[in-house]
């Protein structure tokens, strides 16, 4: 699937990692408190590991299988987290979102999450999309209920076979959420993360 140019929120935006992306990038993942929730390599949440992931996601943009990793930015900060998708089978993907710690508490992630989800579902053949996520991380947990997500309990992930909290929307109940208005999130209290896309060989949390 094409990866989009651009998706506009009322507040943001999001898009494709740019070079000017890359410092914002580095602080979130060599932050402890940010990182906390997710399940990387060790060398990942280092500067250099974080940049090499980085120029991975960006090359990958001009292959036939791109990497769905997207950043969020404000006009006023540039880059404040990332959010994107990536396929379990078929039809079915996983979403994940992430932001600094400084843009906590904002509702970015939930508006975000709300812009890209509605354009995979309007213009991919994207059928249903998932969340898994730490138990312990619920601010992850809210932002997906807040955009019409369905708790379906602790699951193993079937592609890492880790154990995480997993929420699901379809294609049919995301549009008739949008029709009926529900699921419109305020823009308040924010999550910290639900999963950041892995470097080959890595696992999500």
């Amino acid at each position: 699937m094409q990866i989009p140019a651009q998706i506009d929120a009322e507040r943001l935006v999001v898009r494709p990692f740019r070079d000017e992306d890359i410092a914002a990038y580095l602080e979130f993942m060599t932050d402890e408190e940010a990182t906390r929730h997710l399940l990387l390599e060790s060398a990942q949440k280092t500067e250099s590991g974080a940049r090499t992931l980085f120029d991975f996601v960006r090359q990958s943009y001009a292959t036939d299988e791109p990497v769905w990793a997207l950043a969020i930015a404000t006009e006023a900060a540039g880059f404040i987290g990332s959010c994107g998708i990536s396929l379990i089978s078929g039809t079915v993907f996983e979403c994940y979102y992430s932001l600094l710690p400084r843009h906590w508490g904002n509702g970015y992630a939930t508006e975000a999450l709300r812009a890209l989800l509605g354009h995979v579902f309007m213009s991919t053949p994207v059928t249903e999309m998932r969340a898994y996520m730490s138990p312990a991380n619920p601010r992850s947990a809210g932002v997906a209920e807040r955009i019409g997500m369905v708790r379906k309990g602790l699951q193993v992930h079937p592609q890492f076979g880790n154990r995480g909290l997993l929420y699901v929307i379809t294609k049919d109940e995301w549009k008739a959420s949008s029709k009926s208005g529900a699921g419109n999130p305020p823009s308040n209290a924010d999550p910290h993360q639900a999963r950041i896309t892995p470097k080959p060989g890595s696992s999500p949390d």
